[in-house]
């Protein structure tokens, strides 16, 4: 219980983190596209994130059953049976003998992967958003260029956009 209460506050830590980074490196009048687009990625992250882990979680776990049932009596025959254990976590426990013991290894061998595959990619990432740089955004007459400043028109649109309208 306490290292699944640990590891939602990390992950909780980290989102709130990123939030706090993009909004510091961007200048004041881009903070709310900034959050947007975090916010948007942020949705992206789970659906591309189940999608390839599930992907991983399956190539990996056909690989530890076929090679488990080579090792113990050859895959004659137990071609079906990798197939449902691949849809179907349920089906272990209908297994016995030497079919559940193959089938429990290849889970918790699967699942270990999973996590040190997952743990390898946020550490990876960690270490690109260190990459991003600390320097603050800057809004100013610098960054439009030429001295020129917003116009007033921009100006009027900016403050609608703050206001909600």
């Amino acid at each position: 219980m306490l290292v699944v209460l640990f590891n939602g506050m990390s992950v909780g830590a980290s989102l709130n983190y990123s939030l706090a980074h993009a909004l510091h490196l961007t200048p004041p009048s881009t903070h709310f596209m900034t959050a947007s687009l975090l916010t948007t990625f942020r949705a992206f992250a789970g659906s591309f994130g189940s999608a390839i882990g599930g992907g991983l979680f399956v190539r990996i776990l056909k690989a530890r059953l076929e090679a488990g049932f080579e090792a113990n009596g050859g895959m004659k025959g137990r071609e079906e049976l990798v197939r449902k254990l691949l849809g179907s976590p349920m089906m272990v426990q209908s297994l016995k003998g030497v079919e559940k013991r193959v089938a429990v290894t290849g889970y918790e061998e699967t699942l270990t992967k999973l996590f040190i595959a997952a743990g390898g990619l946020a550490l990876v990432m960690v270490f690109v958003q260190a990459a991003t740089g600390w320097k603050a955004g800057v809004d100013g007459e610098d960054e439009i260029g030429g001295g020129e400043g917003l116009g007033v028109e921009d100006e009027e649109w900016e403050e609608g956009m703050e206001g909600g309208v």
